[in-house]
């Protein structure tokens, strides 16, 4: 399919999410707090808002918008933030605004208090066929909640436009179970759309190191985190409609449904965080017939993809993501395919990085190569040379969970679900768990020092968090 890649918008910081509003308008959050929008190819010097209490640290922050159907008459503007409750807790919010020559006002929270985590916060917003809002929402680092219908973590939810619970919700009726619930077993949902014609609705989700998934989802339906993952089966839950292993971190997911492209209609496009390019999934119906990855290693780690009203594919780096990402001059950016033979449209071309990379997709997953497995499956938590990144280095003494070989095997192979660690045994062969044992032992030293679990969240009212 021949396009080239322009610059819509460079030297912003993790945008997130983009929206365009029915005259044309688009609207985009960067994570540390604030709504931007452009006009006539230009975003404005003033933000249409810059929230006071958002929490940002790794990933959390500013997330996941969307615009009601009915915005051309109403301006009813939807956006989800992290804060932190009054134990001090991370948490996640959901809210309505009113849009007005640009400002966003006349707030209204729709839903609060759902449990959050640095990098497993979800969330992405999206109105479904029948008017009504879904709501992504991640573990918050706790894999058991998504299995609890007591509980708002690992869930899709779903609400009326102002907040209120609907009444053919699955779980209205259960005793204990939160009404707002659509779908459970979730580990981290980033994704979300429904497809044309259908109403289906489709959601990608972070796998546990690899697992990655594109699920298929149907009302009340329990998707199995963290009982099943990768491409476990069990007769009461839900395996992945798609599964990728080695991971691709999908972190959106679209219908095309424009002009501009016409042999993309009907087509799935992700955006790859870790598999840093836009992966297009063909169908036949709700049968997955063929895939192809476009841009691989070419812009970066991609977070959001949007159709625009011109039918032009929108999409937006996420470089500012410790331990993973690599701002660069200009960076972040708003970028967007465009036919090749379509009309000049005075924005320039886009760049890539260029030069080699290791195709981190490709490598054969049964290798006993220690910096290969090291590199895909522990240092995306652990850090570089699992000196420690969002979760502790792996390369100190002062163990807590492993008091020798064996019990480094243990927590690889089974995982400590209540840790966040992720059960490998599925995904890594025994020589593979030895030459990862072999890698840890090689590195470490008494002399040591293992960093903070994690740095504190950090936001002032009125100014953007620090991104660690």
């Amino acid at each position: 399919m021949p396009y080239r890649v322009e610059v819509v918008a460079s030297r912003l910081q993790a945008p997130w999410s983009v929206v365009f509003t029915p005259d044309g308008r688009m609207f985009f959050s960067e994570r540390p707090g604030w709504v931007r929008v452009m006009v006539g190819g230009q975003v404005l010097s003033q933000p249409a808002l810059r929230l006071a209490d958002v929490v940002v640290g790794v990933k959390m922050g500013l997330l996941g918008m969307t615009v009601h159907p009915g915005f051309a008459t109403n301006h009813w503007f939807y956006l989800a933030y992290n804060y932190t409750n009054d134990a001090g807790a991370f948490r996640l919010r959901v809210m309505r605004y009113e849009e007005k020559n640009n400002r966003l006002t006349q707030p209204l929270t729709l839903i609060e208090n759902i449990p959050a985590y640095l990098n497993h916060t979800g969330c992405r917003l999206r109105f479904g066929p029948e008017g009504l809002l879904y709501i992504t929402t991640g573990d918050a680092n706790n894999p058991p909640s998504a299995q609890s219908l007591g509980d708002l973590s690992g869930k899709i939810l779903r609400l009326n436009p102002d907040g209120t619970i609907p009444p053919d919700n699955p779980f209205v009726n259960r005793p204990g179970a939160r009404p707002e619930i659509w779908s459970y077993g979730h580990r981290n949902s980033q994704g979300l759309d429904f497809q044309p014609g259908t109403g289906l609705l489709f959601a990608a989700e972070h796998g546990p190191d690899h697992g990655d998934e594109v699920n298929l989802v149907v009302k009340g339906e329990n998707y199995g985190w963290p009982v099943i993952d990768h491409r476990r089966t069990n007769s009461l839950m839900h395996s992945p409609w798609q599964e990728y292993t080695p991971a691709v971190a999908p972190a959106a997911l679209m219908f095309y449904r424009g002009d501009a492209f016409p042999e993309l209609k009907g087509n799935i496009l992700v955006g790859c965080l870790r598999g840093e390019g836009i992966l297009r999934i063909q169908l036949d119906g709700t049968n997955a017939v063929s895939g192809e990855r476009w841009l691989h290693y070419q812009f970066g780690r991609i977070r959001d993809v949007v159709e625009g009203p011109d039918g032009y594919i929108y999409f937006t780096t996420s470089q500012f993501d410790p331990p993973e990402g690599t701002p660069r001059p200009e960076y972040d950016l708003i970028l967007r395919l465009v036919p090749k033979d379509a009309p000049a449209t005075g924005l320039r071309l886009a760049t890539p990085w260029g030069g080699p990379h290791t195709d981190a997709m490709a490598f054969d997953p049964a290798t006993t190569n220690a910096s290969v497995l090291v590199g895909g499956y522990c240092a995306p938590c652990h850090g570089p040379g699992l000196a420690g990144g969002m979760q502790r280095g792996l390369i100190y003494t002062q163990w807590q969970y492993a008091k020798d070989d064996d019990g480094i095997r243990k927590v690889i192979r089974e995982g400590i679900a209540d840790k966040g660690m992720p059960t490998f045994g599925n995904a890594l062969k025994a020589p593979q768990i030895e030459a990862l044992l072999a890698y840890i032992r090689g590195h470490e030293s008494p002399t040591n020092v293992p960093p903070p679990l994690f740095p504190k969240p950090a936001a002032e009212a009125g100014k953007p968090g620090e991104f660690e």
